[in-house]
């Protein structure tokens, strides 16, 4: 298969807000979350900066770019006070000053051990939690009681505190000793201390200050991208999703059964979110002309399909599209694009359909041949909430032995992290928060020293970005190395699904509604090309007027028995019982 390069693309998707002015409040929120969570930060770096051998998972309600040249900011700045209390400890003796490096050494595992006592002491003094209901005034009187675990664990967090308080005093007296009898090198400690204290709080007020500026900036996107952020724009965008099919299991041993899903226990839609809903199984609608009930099969099908595929992927893109010119204070904001998903192990043969843009008669090709190894989905998006919430519907249509097969998929992106979204509240930004940041800096110095050791990254990231700086590696066959994407940040910081409470009414409302719509039209267009719609309208509103969000399996009612006078009769042999029905249940 081979793409055109003159030939326009299919289907040109709206342009993001991202790329063209006003940033989405999820890409804010992410730019955000890597200065604010360090395993966050990684996450981007390792996974999406220094990683040209696999392919980025679509973006959804974001833009990945930004995200990444704020995550290599947060690097460099978490890196150089890092480097600086390294620098602290090292130097003077590397200069001759032996004893102000013991001294500086010996005040980093001081604070250490300060902090530690703080939190121990907190734990033990943290008030007692009230009981349920409403307070009384008189205190309940409580019968007495053996030590609980709860006892014990702060028995021992008292022993801890009292050894910590020990070596404290212990360690300062040492300190004070020493500096003492070395003077000089005591006043040196010192000034080097006070060096990094404020090092310390100068990196703590301009995080906060990068903060205040991802909250306030019209455009987050840098004016000239790298040849990586390049490469990452171009994939976050691109038609063709590369997925991972599931290892094989080689156990033998019956494991229990679960749920069937369509598409497997790991959803193949990686960065579209949770796969909250689905058709089980997929709706086939045979090709019947309308009218002609008591006629053989040979006489009412149509032996030649109407219509092609791509004829109807048309039409439903243009209803769907109209959605977006309404009034505005009914306007469905959905974005309507093609994804094609090929696993990595089918694409590594052939590998043109990445490079090139994919033109119209490439993608029409897809739809209408319907190849195993490349499986196309119509894709309905609606961001809501700045991006926050995202409900994304996919629909494959296929046209095989006379009869029209449809599969549906729902997924959702929930709510980022609180701590990413702290810096829109009242009192999280502005000048007075840059002072407590730079506050917080110097008090959060000790947990600095105590992750000194992850400074070690800086030069390994550093290097990966050099060697890998100007290549893409997802474009020529490598040696046991898979393309396919393996993660998602967007997805993997997500609220889970099943912690959301009221986001849920507006979600499950926009998928109902593309849901409802995409029927409406596959019914329109079916009947004006002489199909009867008939079975296709009636299995149409048992969806519709479906409650549960159906992830698969039976509904399996067992001992039960509905209707007037209705009578259950229970054989232990599994058998029907007289005046019984199967399974032990009765209509």
């Amino acid at each position: 298969m081979t793409a055109t390069t003159h030939a326009p693309p299919f289907h040109s998707p709206p342009p993001s807000p991202d790329t063209t002015g006003e940033p989405t409040g999820a890409t804010r929120h992410l730019c955000t979350g890597v200065h604010v969570d360090e395993e966050f930060r990684d996450l981007v770096i390792g996974e999406i900066c220094t990683t040209p051998y696999r392919r980025i998972a679509p973006s959804y309600g974001f833009d990945l770019v930004p995200v990444m040249r704020h995550a290599w900011l947060a690097l460099h700045l978490t890196s150089l006070l890092r480097s600086a209390l390294a620098a602290a400890a090292l130097a003077p003796h590397l200069l001759g000053y032996t004893v102000t490096s013991l001294l500086v050494i010996g005040g980093f595992t001081l604070l250490v051990l300060l902090e530690r006592a703080w939190d121990l002491s907190k734990r033990l003094t943290r008030p007692e939690e009230p009981l349920p209901g409403r307070r009384s005034k008189k205190k309940p009187k409580r019968l007495p009681r053996l030590p609980s675990a709860y006892d014990w664990k702060y028995g021992e967090d008292e022993q801890h505190l009292k050894r910590t308080g020990a070596y404290s005093l212990l360690l300062a007296s040492a300190l004070a000793a020493v500096a003492y009898f070395h003077p000089d090198q005591g006043i040196l400690a010192v000034y080097t201390g006070c060096a990094v204290a404020a090092l310390a709080a100068v990196a703590g007020g301009l995080r906060q200050w990068w903060i205040n500026g991802i909250q306030k900036a019209p455009s987050l996107r840098p004016r000239r991208l790298s040849h990586r952020e390049q490469v990452v724009d171009a994939q976050q965008k691109h038609p063709c999703v590369v997925y991972r099919r599931p290892a094989h299991k080689k156990d033998t041993k019956d494991e229990e059964q679960g749920l069937f899903t369509l598409f497997g226990e790991e959803s193949p839609f990686i960065g579209a979110g949770t796969l909250i809903h689905q058709w089980n199984p997929p709706m086939n609608v045979q090709l019947l002309r309308p009218g002609s009930e008591g006629s053989p099969l040979h006489e009412r099908e149509h032996r030649y399909p109407p219509f092609k595929p791509h004829e109807l992927v048309d039409h439903l893109r243009e209803a769907v599209t109209q959605l977006r010119e309404d009034d505005e204070s009914v306007r469905l904001p959905v974005e309507v694009r093609d994804r094609v998903y090929v696993a990595q192990s089918d694409i590594s043969k052939d590998r043109s359909l990445l490079r090139e843009e994919v033109g119209t008669s490439v993608m029409r090709r897809i739809i209408d041949r319907r190849d195993p190894a490349y499986h196309y989905f119509l894709e309905a998006i609606v961001p809501d909430a700045g991006g926050e919430l995202v409900a994304t519907v996919l629909l494959q249509i296929g046209v095989r032995g006379r009869t029209l097969s449809l599969s549906f998929a729902a997924c959702v992106l929930t709510r980022t992290p609180d701590d990413f979204r702290k810096a829109g509240e009242f009192g999280q930004h502005g000048k007075r928060a840059v002072i407590s940041a730079a506050r917080r800096g110097l008090f959060r110095l000790p947990r600095e020293i105590r992750s000194l050791w992850r400074v070690v990254h800086y030069p390994y990231f550093l290097a990966r970005a050099l060697v890998f700086h100007k290549r893409d590696l997802t474009l020529k066959p490598m040696r046991n190395v898979g393309i396919g994407s393996r993660i998602s940040i967007r997805q993997e910081h997500a609220e889970e699904w099943s912690k959301v409470q009221l986001d849920k009414t507006h979600v499950l409302g926009h998928m109902k509604n593309v849901e409802q719509r995409l029927l409406k039209a596959t019914s329109d267009f079916l009947r004006s090309r002489g199909v009867d719609v008939s079975d296709f309208d009636n299995r149409a509103l048992q969806i519709i007027n479906s409650g549960i969000v159906n992830m698969g399996g039976t509904n399996d009612f067992r001992n039960t028995a509905v209707g007037d006078h209705a009578q259950f009769h229970h054989n232990p042999n599994g058998t029907t019982a007289p005046g019984g029905a199967q399974n032990g249940s009765a209509t």
